[in-house]
């Protein structure tokens, strides 16, 4: 697939540019979600474990369906599905804006998803197919620049709209967002042909149901774990029938003609590392972001304005760190970035952990400030550790599968957050919204101090699985390649 190689420096840039765009949106809604989730669950009186299901809904269907969509992309082009997942994108944004309850606008948040699916199956799979590998780095590390801009910009414009206007905006301000990405996306990408041919394959429906409803109950039985009970019928029922979904889906896989995970790809050790080593710091990072807010409005007291403005530290850091780290991957090896980012992960989690209770906002600050060093080291050196790895005849598919961990590690990390901060709260008050004047102090630091050394836990797994990952000099060793098109 090497005659995909666009060679025209300008052509690239405008390639990478749409590609951006993508992550930038995706990135801003992100943020902007984040701010208002105290504000949404206070609208609808809703607890945490419910106002969760805003963000898990949301990663629960791109995590699902980031395999089917790889797998179109591969077999119809890229530009299709990453113009009509801008559109799914605008259309699920103007649905949430107008839920008049908590159980529509997640509803609303699943056709969002289906639409940054899309954006993020064929995207990133974009910079390996037309942007030569010696400028991939530079290309990753745009992307991820974009992003942190998104989070720039989400951050404080959620604070701002949902304190001045109303939560309902946050999601409105993506549908002009949407339609001008369209019209870029249109204008710049190519057109391409198909990387493997369709004659004769169809998709694999039955794997994606069991996947979908699998992970659903999984997620559903950890966020209402804690308020119906550990030892309810309904919770070990849904832990049991997940169980049963996950197995049988990945039985299924192994023996279906056309699967929806190729199980091949993770017998190239770099993508596998790489891959659950992603898992692990989103899954730390999108935890931290669900709950943080939490912390600023109870124990800290700010309004919405305020946090956003405070989420800009991690987030200029971010951006600034990303396209430098992008680079010295090309120059010293991914593995080394990445398992220095995780480290600092790991110490930034424990610090935060164990200082959080001053009063002070000084562990906040050196929070998000070694947060953005250290996700700024890890993201686009691990983004080009995992997709150089995979071989160009199946990119889609395997940039899906990749971004699918990623995003299953923030559906996770979510769950396992509030999972972990609702278990030192009464359970009287896990089923409405929450109040700093109705909660004692020192129980939300518990739950707060419980869920960050969970993530620590988590990110120091990351850190050993960067430790493994070897890099790869080509697109894949050729046993697997021979695998994959057979």
């Amino acid at each position: 697939m090497s005659g995909h190689i666009i060679e025209d420096p300008h052509r690239q840039r405008w390639i990478v540019i749409s590609v951006a765009f993508a992550s930038f949106m995706a990135a801003v809604d992100t943020y902007i979600v984040n701010v208002a989730l105290p504000t949404i669950a206070h609208y609808f009186n809703v607890g945490t474990s419910d106002v969760a299901l805003v963000t898990l809904a949301y990663l629960l269907v791109i995590t699902s369906t980031l395999p089917i969509f790889g797998k179109v992309g591969d077999r119809t082009g890229f530009k299709k599905v990453f113009i009509l997942g801008f559109a799914f994108f605008a259309g699920g944004s103007f649905l949430c804006g107008l839920a008049p309850q908590i159980y529509l606008l997640v509803g609303a948040r699943c056709i969002q998803g289906v639409g940054a699916a899309m954006l993020y199956a064929v995207g990133m799979a974009m910079i390996p197919r037309y942007i030569p590998e010696k400028s991939r780095g530079w290309a990753f590390g745009i992307t991820a620049t974009t992003a942190g801009l998104g989070v720039v910009i989400g951050a404080p414009l959620g604070g701002l709209i949902t304190q001045y206007f109303s939560w309902h905006w946050i999601f409105l301000i993506n549908v002009p967002v949407g339609i001008a990405a369209i019209f870029v996306a249109l204008k710049v990408i190519p057109k391409d042909t198909p990387a493997i041919s369709s004659a004769g394959k169809g998709f694999d429906v039955a794997g994606a149901i069991m996947s979908f409803l699998g992970l659903s109950f999984l997620v559903s039985a950890l966020n209402k774990g804690q308020q119906l009970g550990w030892h309810h019928w309904g919770i070990v029922s849904m832990f049991i029938v997940s169980a049963i979904l996950l197995v049988s889906f990945i039985l299924w896989e192994r023996r279906c003609k056309d699967p929806l995970l190729n199980l091949n790809l993770f017998k190239i050790p770099t993508f596998t590392f790489g891959a659950f080593a992603a898992l692990f710091a989103w899954s730390m990072f999108a935890g931290g972001n669900f709950l943080l807010p939490f912390y600023l409005t109870l124990i800290s007291g700010l309004q919405s304005s305020v946090m956003g403005a405070l989420f800009l530290i991690s987030s200029i850091i971010y951006i600034i760190m990303s396209p430098l780290m992008g680079r010295l991957s090309d120059r010293v090896g991914a593995r080394i970035l990445c398992s220095l980012g995780m480290t600092g992960t790991t110490f930034a989690l424990l610090l935060f952990a164990f200082t959080l209770a001053m009063p002070t906002l000084m562990p906040v600050i050196i929070y998000l400030v070694l947060i953005g060093v250290s996700m700024g080291a890890f993201v686009p050196p691990n983004n080009s550790l995992t997709l150089n790895s995979i071989p160009q005849e199946i990119l889609g598919a395997g940039s899906a599968a990749s971004r699918a961990f990623q995003n299953l590690g923030m559906v996770l990390g979510v769950a396992i957050y509030e999972t972990v901060f609702s278990a030192a709260l009464p359970s009287s008050m896990l089923s409405s919204s929450l109040s700093a004047a109705a909660i004692p102090h020192d129980l939300l630091n518990e739950g707060f101090r419980n869920a960050f050394i969970a993530g620590a836990i988590m990110c120091a797994i990351g850190l050993i699985l960067s430790m493994l990952a070897k890099e790869a000099k080509n697109s894949g060793p050729k046993q697997a390649v021979r695998e994959f098109v057979a």
